[in-house]
């Protein structure tokens, strides 16, 4: 049973500054959730490549 919500192709993609201003200047939420999402994924990367 697999336990990700989200597949993400290319963590890398995650630090293009366009992913960030796009979002609507008035929905400062949207934009921390997505900082957090990519940190996540930085860290569960990390923890990947360990268990490797």
């Amino acid at each position: 049973m697999p336990l990700t919500r989200y597949q993400i192709r290319s963590e890398y993609s995650l630090a293009d500054p366009e992913l960030y201003r796009a979002a609507e200047r008035d929905d400062p939420e949207a934009l921390l959730e997505g900082v957090a999402m990519a940190g996540l994924v930085g860290v569960l990367r990390q923890l990947g490549d360990l268990a490797e």
